[in-house]
């Protein structure tokens, strides 16, 4: 079978000498890469290329991975690749040796280095991402909220769609039954703290964020996306808190473009340092941080970033986390079940100005699964891969919008898009009032002969149908749904009390999705 080169392009080691400090590498151009983007075949993979094509999106230099001669330069003074990141043409290199650094910085390629990682410095003790567990009933508002529950109805569950998850573990997904409905489709895994394939170890924040979108319990609770497939990313350390994993992050994001995510969703984010300077407020513009630079990339390279927005609203800090900041990605606010904003969510706006959080999903009490149990947990972590389930359905059911064109769309159909705020941005957002929207912008199917549709008096007639069970809906030109019932081939249905004027009719079946236009 053919290696793609984007499977290799990190260097990963199969074993870390932790001892080591680790550096970020800027190299200053790509002149000598080998590669050529006349041929993307050896860098992309197909759903990559076609995910480009279908937005209109160019492979350009961003794409090229670095060069392997200014790779074997810093092999050459005893540097060992970590981390590559094409997007922003630099490494995370590993050195004993710190005599090696002055030469490694006078490199004629090399623009600047910058630890990352101080081995000498110990982190502060930290306590695990936990589950808040307690006696309060289960409540799974957190899908009819949104519209996930009539998105599903209508047969959208994400089927078809890539989500990428970047977490920091996910124990026992591996083996328990509530993701047994997805593990055919996890496509890949892989772990950029230990440097394997092994992401079913650390910390089980991301297991409990994977339950949201993908467990699958049966009459008892179903995430936002069962039917799409998986990329599970392990880039976050808990027990320390370092540039280093904002580089892994970076890592992470390149790999899902690379493999063909369609959606990444992200419960991390960034703003104090174990061995490094906090940010500032200052430095949240969406520019400043690679990390965010890098997030913003993705979502014009055509994929869905969805980033928590952080839970600081009632710290110090106060303001969202990066790459929460970054410009063309959905940052994530958190609500408890009555739409109220969660008293920890953080606050923006960006420091340049720019609306954030963009929208809020539930993030107090969401139910989620932890050690194969039903229980509840706080924070913007939940409230984020809820939206981003949300969005793998309604891309599924609107597969011709792009990805900015998906995210305009959502935040038209939330509640606060005409007084949006620096608490919960545009409000909580309706993906089924979403989809009524887009779904009149459908063709006329009359061409297909799969029914005929004509208002007499009270009634709509459904005839020449050749589909033995549906689903149909009726839809007014400001895209309103005025009646939804079942049907079995020619069907009256009674429609009292609706006004003369253009309709939609729109039907769905085991064979497919259909609609047409019809006048009363």
């Amino acid at each position: 079978m053919k290696k793609y080169v984007f499977a290799s392009v990190f260097l990963v080691l199969n074993q870390l000498v932790y001892s080591q400090n680790n550096y970020y590498v800027q190299f200053s151009d790509k002149y000598c890469t080998e590669f050529s983007l006349s041929n993307p075949q050896q860098f992309l993979s197909g759903r990559a290329i076609q995910r480009r094509l279908n937005q209109r999106i160019a492979i350009d230099s961003l794409d090229l991975p670095v060069c392997k001669d200014y790779l074997d330069s810093l092999k050459n003074h005893q540097a060992e690749i970590i981390l590559c990141s094409k997007w922003l043409n630099g490494v995370t290199i590993a050195i004993s040796d710190t005599s090696q650094l002055t030469q490694i910085e006078n490199l004629p390629f090399v623009n600047f280095v910058q630890c990352t990682k101080n081995s000498a410095l110990a982190a502060p003790a930290r306590q695990n991402i936990v589950t808040q567990n307690n006696d309060y009933q289960i409540n799974t508002y957190q899908n009819t909220m949104i519209g996930v529950d009539l998105i599903h109805n209508a047969g959208f569950r994400g089927d078809g769609k890539t989500i990428a998850v970047l977490d920091a573990g996910f124990p026992n997904v591996n083996t328990m039954s509530a993701f047994d409905f997805i593990r055919p489709r996890i496509l890949g895994t892989y772990n950029f703290v230990d440097m394997t394939q092994d992401v079913y170890r650390r910390n089980s924040h991301g297991t409990m964020v994977l339950s949201t979108i993908g467990a699958n319990i049966p009459n008892e609770f179903v995430g936002t996306a069962p039917g799409a497939s998986f990329w599970l990313f392990l880039t976050e350390d808990v027990g320390s808190e370092t540039i280093r994993e904002m580089d892994n992050w970076i890592a992470a994001a390149e790999m899902a473009d690379s493999v063909g995510a369609d959606i990444i969703t992200s419960s991390l984010g960034y703003y104090f340092f174990d061995d490094a300077p906090q940010l500032s407020y200052s430095d949240l513009d969406g520019k400043t941080t690679r990390i965010s630079r890098v997030a913003t990339i993705a979502a014009r390279k055509g994929i869905v970033v969805l980033n928590a927005a952080g839970n600081e609203g009632n710290s110090e800090w106060h303001h969202i986390i990066v790459p929460a900041d970054a410009d063309s990605i959905l940052t994530i606010g958190g609500v408890d079940y009555q739409q109220n904003p969660s008293s920890f969510t953080s606050f923006g706006p960006a420091s340049d100005g720019r609306i954030k959080p963009t929208i809020a999903t539930q993030g107090t009490m969401t139910t989620v699964v932890y050690n194969d149990q039903i229980s509840t947990a706080n924070g913007t972590s939940f409230a984020t891969p809820i939206a981003a389930g949300m969005m793998a359905c309604l891309w599924q059911a609107l597969p011709n919008l792009t990805n900015m064109e998906l995210i305009s769309k959502i935040i038209e159909f939330s509640s606060q898009y005409q007084n949006p705020d620096n608490q919960l941005g545009y409000g909580v957002p309706n993906a089924w009032a979403a989809y009524e929207s887009g779904i009149t912008k459908i063709y006329d199917t009359q061409k297909d002969n799969v029914f005929s549709a004509q208002f007499i008096d009270d009634f709509l007639r459904i005839n020449n149908c050749i589909l033995d069970n549906y689903t149909i809906f009726i839809y007014d030109v400001s895209a309103r749904i005025i009646f939804r019932g079942q049907g079995s081939n020619n069907s009256n249905f009674y429609i009292p009390n609706i006004d003369k004027g253009v309709y939609i009719v729109h039907i769905i079946s085991s064979l497919g999705r259909y609609s047409k236009k019809t006048v009363k």
